[in-house]
This record gives structure tokens, sequence and C-alpha cells, in this order.
């Protein structure tokens, strides 16, 4: 081997090994990456803004007594005008798992978030449908703890339906989100240093605003967060302000975590 041939070679092993390490490194940031869900957006306005905030999704809500309902015609005009730039996940309550998998193809959907009484074998056959589109399963937390909970996180793993994560909610009786109340961060850091059954990453959610984002972050450590009405100037209104500085303050308390 010449010279030069060694030296083109030993180059390609030096950029090849820088190449790696960038990888490594890129893949680190990656995973300290908190996901953020801005959940009920109504309008087209909101969706650009939540976008542009550095959040990871948005959520559209397609139950119909919701004050924030959104109908498929807005958010098909929201997947139109943000493409791939942000996940899109639809939230459900009580529907079939035909008519979510019909809605989840006609936006298109990204994901699918369960935040009702479906039963397992609604899940499952949404699964069996719709394999492409991913599964968060949300639990209102009712005062007597976690036991619901792990008891469907048991059956789903046993049907072997993967879950992109599990959505931890406040109970309020007859409300199914977007309820302004917290769930203890204390509780959940607990619940998840307890798991001994390989859980899906947890999402919590419930009264979380600006003002307490950053210490629910530091005290839960979960792997998303997920707001509706901590960020709004009025019910189904997001506020620009509110949200930029929602989704600064958890990335920044995720990151020193």
């Amino acid at each position: 081997m010449t010279s030069a041939g060694l030296f083109r070679t030993q180059g390609e092993q030096l950029k090849l090994q820088a190449t790696q390490q960038l990888n490594v490194r890129q893949n680190a940031d990656m995973k300290q990456v908190m996901w953020i869900k801005i959940c009920g957006i109504t309008n087209v306005e909101d969706a650009e803004m939540v976008a542009q905030s550095g959040a990871t999704a948005i959520g559209l809500n397609f139950y119909a007594p919701s004050k924030r309902f959104v109908s498929t015609t807005v958010a098909c005009e929201i997947r139109q005008l943000l493409g791939d730039r942000i996940e899109l996940v639809g939230v459900f309550v009580n529907s079939s798992a035909e008519e979510v998998a019909e809605i989840a193809r006609e936006i298109p959907l990204d994901t699918v978030q369960f935040h009702g009484d479906e039963s397992t074998e609604t899940i499952v056959r949404f699964h069996e449908v719709a394999g492409e589109v991913g599964i968060i399963r949300a639990f209102r937390v009712p005062p007597d703890g976690f036991d619901a909970v792990d008891e469907v996180l048991g059956e789903l793993q046993q049907a072997n339906v993967p879950l992109k994560a599990v959505l931890l909610d406040a109970y309020k009786p007859g409300e199914y989100g977007g309820t302004g109340h917290q769930i203890a961060p204390e509780l959940v850091r607990h619940w998840i240093d307890s798991d001994t059954t390989n859980r899906p990453p947890v999402v919590l959610a419930g009264g979380l605003t600006a003002d307490n984002v950053a210490a629910a972050v530091t005290t839960a450590k979960p792997w998303g967060i997920d707001t509706a009405s901590g960020v709004e100037s009025r019910q189904g209104q997001k506020n620009a302000e509110k949200t930029a500085t929602f989704v600064r303050q958890a990335k920044l308390a995720s990151a020193s975590s």
C-alpha cells in the first residue's frame, strides 16, 4: 500500500470514528429530550404556534362532549398545515376500535390515546386493525392508587399490545381529562420506581402549568408530560407565551434531572 493510500485509509477511519462518536452523542441527547404534548388543540392557528414552540406532539380531542372537541375536517387541515413537523395524537373516549381506526387513517394520526373506560378487548381490536398507529393508554388514577392501572397494563402486555406510553391523569368523577387537577408527582415517582414488569414509558398529565411543571418533572421524572388547560388563555384557546414558557421549563427541568 502506498503512503497516499494509507493516508486515505487512516483518514477514512478517523472520519468514520468521528461520525460514530457524533451518532452516540446525538442518540444520548435524543434520550434526554422530553416528550411534550400540548393537548386540546381546536384550530390551525394554535396548531402552528405549538409546532413552533418546541413541543413534541399535539393532542386532538375527538370526544364530542368535550369543550375542546375538534372535527375531523379541522384535524385534516391541521395535518395538511403541519405535515410531519410534529406528532399528531388523537384523543378518544369510549369510541369503538373501528371508529378510532377510521379517524386515525383519515387524518392521518401518528398515535391514538384511549382516555376513557375502554376495555382491553377494544384496544386489542384496534391494534389488530391499525397496528401501524401508536397507542397511549391513559388512566385517571383514583384515590386508592395504581392497582387498576397495573391490572390493565398486565392484560395488554399479555395480549401482546405494544404501548407507546401510559398516561397518568388526575381523577375527577365524570370528567375525562382537562380538569386542571393535579396528580401528586411523588406518587407517580414511587410507582415508576416500583416497576418490576417493564411498564411502558410514563407521561405525566393533570394540572400542569408553566409555574409547576419544572417541580413536577424534577420529582416524578416522567418520560413525557401533557397539558391542556395549563397553557390556555380561555378554554380551547392556547396562549403562545404560556406554551413557550411551559415547554422551556419542562425541557430545562428534564435536562437537569
